[in-house]
């Protein structure tokens, strides 16, 4: 039996951070602008939010089914192949794809269809990036590597934003995308091959074999010889891991999907786009700080679910200031209360889920499952937005929903005492 590896490398982190920044870029750069934008100039101001609630929700949809099949696929090459890299090859050239349709989209039908590559194609490296966690870090790292593919998240939301705000939220957005993402994605796929890491103590306790996976080679390390069935059952644990991750992904969705029209029609800004990008700057540095510092704190005091549920306390303030605001500045207070609160989650997000698996050997599908809680707000929160927005009740009605949401999620963190 191969020993497990006591830590990962620095480069080897510094990579699957590099991964989670590509495709975060290529998913958060349309969503806060380049989409609404291009929802506006296709729909006009009476259409343009309907439009783009099914532009996100379809894509969305797309997701929640795309994350764990390919989770799947992950899992059956890694068994057969020793490595999950095929899934990152296939599903970046789908997804850039995607990127090419969007680049010349006039008309909904075909914004729909690049959005839905796009989606389709870049749930394929994430699944993988997930998994890969699961696959190589061992449990002492697991707050410092999880806070940073948080962090890893945030400056792939910032760096799709001022990439799509720098060209004035055009189309050649997508072109700058289309270039970034596969090259970003490269260092997970090098760094895998030259330096490999054999799987995590969890994984060889339960019966397996070492693996070095990532792009290296090696033999499947599943829990018991052949995946069976009940290899797929989710523990109570991660059942309120994925609910948590599902309900503070859905205040974040509400935030997100419709700022570009909140900073538009009830702040008044002059310029939107510049506007979200100085919101989405505040939050994501707020956010980038705090998951660092936290995630190694709860390595050294062994606790998760504390961080988590006061993540999503503050997270609940920061909405509640966001639905009383009607200046720039007033938002922008609020945005680094929600740069707080978003932080201290993320920080501990990982760890709570990869610590609420049963066995390795499913740990793709599983954590293609989870991701389903990333996606699936993205479906509900226009579902949600779009009724209160136009209705007399407006945007304020929309934030006081979100913050009993993140209520909701703090709740969810009193079960989870079996999470470490």
């Amino acid at each position: 039996m191969t020993r497990p590896a006591d830590r990962v490398g620095p480069l080897w982190i510094l990579a699957l951070t590099l991964g989670v920044v590509a495709v975060f870029a290529s998913w958060f750069g349309p969503l806060q602008i380049l989409l609404p934008v291009q929802a506006d100039r296709i729909g006009g101001p009476g259409g343009r939010e309907a439009l783009l609630g099914l532009v996100v929700g379809v894509g969305a949809a797309v997701a929640l089914v795309a994350n764990p099949v390919w989770g799947l696929i992950s899992d059956r090459c890694r068994a057969g192949l020793g490595t999950r890299m095929p899934v990152v090859y296939v599903g970046t050239a789908i997804g850039v794809t995607g990127q090419v349709v969007l680049l010349t989209a006039d008309s909904g039908p075909a914004t729909v269809a690049g959005w839905v590559l796009v989606q389709l194609g870049f749930n394929g490296p994430f699944a993988v990036l997930a998994a890969l966690m699961a696959d190589r870090v061992p449990e002492q790292q697991r707050g410092v590597v999880g806070s940073l593919f948080g962090v890893g998240q945030i400056v792939g939301v910032i760096s799709g934003v001022v990439v799509a705000e720098s060209v004035g939220g055009g189309a050649t957005g997508y072109l700058v995308l289309a270039v970034l993402t596969p090259a970003l994605l490269s260092a997970i796929v090098v760094a895998g091959r030259a330096a490999p890491v054999v799987a995590p103590a969890h994984a060889v306790a339960g019966g397996g074999t070492g693996v070095e996976v990532g792009g290296g080679t090696g033999t499947d390390a599943i829990a018991r010889p052949g995946v069976v069935l009940a290899d797929f059952r989710p523990t109570r644990q991660y059942v309120w891991a994925w609910l948590l991750r599902f309900l503070m992904n859905l205040t974040n969705a509400i935030l997100l999907v419709y700022l570009f029209f909140f900073l538009d029609s009830v702040v008044g800004a002059p310029d939107p786009g510049n506007s979200v990008l100085m919101v989405t700057v505040i939050t994501l540095v707020l956010s980038a700080v705090c998951a660092a510092t936290a995630g190694a704190f709860s390595d050294r005091l062994h606790r998760r679910r504390e961080f988590a549920a006061a993540g999503a306390l503050i997270t609940a303030g920061g909405l509640l200031g966001l639905a009383s605001s009607t200046t720039l500045p007033s938002v922008l207070a609020a945005a680094a209360v929600l740069g707080v609160g978003w932080g201290l989650f993320i920080a501990v997000d990982m760890a709570i889920i990869t610590g609420s698996l049963a066995t390795s050997g499913t740990a793709g599908t599983l954590l293609g499952v989870a991701n389903i809680a990333t996606s699936l707000p993205q479906v509900v929160a226009p579902a949600i937005a779009v009724p209160l927005v136009t209705s007399a009740a407006g945007y304020p009605a929309l934030y006081w929903v979100g913050a009993g949401i993140a209520v909701a999620a703090a709740l969810c963190t009193l079960p989870l005492r079996g999470v470490r």
